[in-house]
C-alpha cells in the first residue's frame, strides 16, 4: 500500500464525501475516531464534495466534526460556522444555455433548469458514468472556455471557469496560512482526479479503477490514511 506523501508534514485532511467517507452508507467508527484524534492534535479537517450547501446540515445531522466544507466541488466554500468564504457562480445566460443544450439528449435522466439567476453550479444525471464522460467530452468545445465541467458517477456536473475541488483546497489552505504541500487529500471518483493530481494526493482502493491507477498514493480508507498520517 502506498501512503507516501511529499515530505511535508499533513495539516488538513480534504477528503471527498460519497464513496470516499461515507461507504456503503456510513462512516465508520474507526475512522470517526481518526477523525477526531486528527482534530484533537491541532490540524485541520474537511470534506470537498459535488454536493450542495444542504449538505452543511447533513454534516451537523450525522455528527460530523469539521473546520471547513467545500461543496458544489469548489464553487463555495464555507467555514464551520456557515459563513461563506468563497462563493463562484455561473452567470445567468451561461446556465440557461447549457439547459438548452442538455435538453438535446433523449437519455438524460435528470437536470437543473434555469431561473434566471446565477447559480453556483450545474447538475445533469445520464444512465452510466460512462455516458456521463462521453457527454462532457461533448460539452467541451461549446463550453469549455466558460465553465469547468466534471465526471461524478452517472452525474455531470458544472461550475464556474477556474473553480473545482483542485482549487478550492487550494483556497482553504490560504485561508488557514498554510503552505500548498500541507494538504492530504483523498478521493474515489473523476471529479476527485483534478485535485488528487494537483495535491499528490490519494485514492481509497475502492475507488474507480482509472481514478486508483493515475493517484500517486493509494490508501484503504480516510481513516486508514490519517493513522498513517500521525505515525508519519
Amino acid at each position: 500500500m502506498d501512503t507516501e506523501g511529499n515530505g511535508m508534514r499533513k495539516m488538513l485532511i480534504a477528503t471527498d464525501y460519497d464513496g470516499t467517507l461515507n461507504r456503503n452508507g456510513e462512516i465508520d467508527k474507526t475512522t470517526r475516531a481518526a477523525i477526531d484524534a486528527w482534530r484533537a492534535s491541532g490540524r485541520y479537517f474537511g470534506v470537498v464534495t459535488g454536493r450542495d450547501a444542504d449538505f452543511y446540515n447533513t454534516a451537523k445531522e450525522i455528527g460530523l466534526p469539521f473546520d471547513y466544507l467545500i461543496l458544489y466541488n469548489g464553487s463555495m466554500i464555507l467555514s464551520a460556522d456557515r459563513r461563506v468564504l468563497f462563493e463562484s457562480l455561473i452567470p445567468a445566460d451561461t446556465f440557461a444555455a447549457i439547459e438548452e443544450a442538455m435538453r438535446q439528449y433523449p437519455d438524460i435522466t435528470w437536470f437543473s433548469t434555469a431561473d434566471g439567476q446565477p447559480r453556483p453550479h450545474y447538475y445533469a444525471t445520464f444512465p452510466t458514468a460512462e455516458r456521463a464522460l462521453e457527454v462532457r467530452r461533448e460539452l467541451l468545445p461549446a463550453f469549455g472556455d466558460r465553465v469547468n465541467i466534471f465526471v461524478n458517477g452517472p452525474h455531470v456536473n458544472i461550475g464556474n471557469t477556474g473553480t473545482g475541488k483542485a482549487e478550492g483546497v487550494t483556497l482553504i489552505l490560504r485561508h488557514f496560512a498554510l503552505p500548498p504541500d500541507a494538504a492530504a487529500v483523498v478521493g474515489d471518483d473523476y471529479n476527485d482526479m483534478d485535485m488528487i493530481l494537483a495535491h499528490n494526493g490519494w485514492a481509497v482502493t475502492s475507488g474507480k479503477p482509472d481514478v486508483v491507477k493515475k493517484a500517486p498514493h493509494t490508501c484503504e480508507s480516510v481513516g486508514d490514511l490519517i493513522h498513517r498520517l500521525m505515525e508519519a
